[in-house]
């Protein structure tokens, strides 16, 4: 009713206020969800560990979330707003909520999600539906061999680890 209210009055400041709060909570959803998926695989080591309680575990998978955003966000933001796509408020609106949704979704029901990936196809696919205004095909071969390379070297440093945990 408010936003309503806030439309009738200024439609163009409505939309920005709202894309604000929406923003908003899809960060803090987004970071909870970031670091659930950081530090779930460490969980079950609590119990080889018990001095560390998991607050700690907690607070150090929000540390490396903020380091995270202080080191790397600056590229991200330039690059999911102008370089996947050309995005005004409406379009990141339209690209928020639907990426809100599916990545709530999932953690309702425990699948682990990345934000980033469905925040990314999102503004991707509101380029291509907007006539591909903006989008960077250059960019996108590079977003999707990281996300390939990065699995990839996850397993390997994974199979690595325990390899050598094993021969210990």
């Amino acid at each position: 009713l408010a936003l309503a209210a806030d439309t009738r009055r200024d439609a163009e400041n409505a939309q920005r206020r709202f894309l604000l709060v929406l923003g908003g909570l899809v960060a803090f959803s987004a970071g909870g969800s970031q670091v659930g998926l950081a530090i779930g695989p460490l969980v079950p080591l609590l119990d080889t560990f018990q001095s560390i309680p998991i607050v700690a575990l907690l607070l150090g998978g929000g540390v490396g979330l903020l380091v995270g955003s202080w080191t790397g966000a600056p590229r991200m933001i330039k690059a999911l707003a102008q370089d996947y796509s050309s995005l005004g408020p409406r379009r990141s609106i339209a690209a928020l909520i639907p990426s809100f949704a599916i990545a709530q979704t999932a953690v309702a029901f425990g699948i682990p999600v990345s934000f980033n990936e469905i925040i990314v196809s999102a503004i991707v696919g509101s380029g291509y539906a907007a006539g591909g205004a903006g989008v960077s095909r250059k960019k996108m071969l590079f977003t999707v061999l990281a996300w390939a390379g990065s699995l990839a070297l996850s397993l390997l440093l994974s199979y690595g680890v325990m390899t050598v945990i094993e021969s210990i």
